[in-house]
């Protein structure tokens, strides 16, 4: 069960991730810019994906772990 909850937040990051990537190369793509101002917006942009990665790992983690301790807790009182 943990193995499947796993596997879907680990799937949930990869398309976090890609829609990140993808939307970053459409902008860089379809920016009228200059490669400094380019290489900045890419500075900017990478530091805030960076951010909510964090964010979002920090949720998902603080989910799981309490998904973790109420089967813990069922467990116990099924055993009791």
């Amino acid at each position: 069960m943990q193995d499947q909850r796993s596997s879907t937040a680990r799937t949930i990051g990869l398309v976090f991730i890609g829609g990140a990537v993808i939307g970053a190369l459409a902008g860089i793509l379809l920016a009228p810019k200059s490669g400094r101002e380019t290489r900045k917006d890419l500075k900017v942009y990478a530091n805030k994906v960076s951010k909510e990665m964090s964010e979002v790992a920090q949720r998902t983690k603080a989910g799981i772990e309490a998904a973790v301790e109420k089967g813990r807790t069922l467990l116990e009182s099924k055993a009791a």
